[in-house]
């Protein structure tokens, strides 16, 4: 497996995660860790805005100290954070697809 089809499935894993937030769930500690790592990759290249740097930081906490939870207003971050996590990853996609 490449090294953007990783970055790609890891921004994937990232949406998942903030989706299970969103709906006041725990995801799946793998993916949550593997979404975690591939925004904090990112974040580290000065390749995130400020919403998807929240996301990464959202990731670090469910990863390094379990869930929270979340009320309606944290939910609607999450579930917004998740949108745009997965349109990033679809342009990042796009990227790779023309450079390849």
């Amino acid at each position: 497996m490449g090294k953007r089809n990783r970055i790609y499935l890891g921004l994937l894993d990232a949406a998942y995660a903030l989706d299970e937030r969103a709906r006041g769930r725990n995801p799946e500690l793998s993916r949550a860790l593997s979404g975690a790592i591939t925004l904090d990759t990112l974040f580290r290249r000065g390749a995130l805005d400020a919403d998807l740097q929240d996301a990464a930081l959202g990731l670090e906490l469910v990863v390094s100290q379990g869930a929270w939870h979340l009320d309606a207003r944290g939910r609607g971050r999450a579930a917004n954070l998740a949108v745009i996590t997965r349109a990033f990853a679809d342009r990042y996609a796009e990227r790779s697809a023309g450079a390849g």
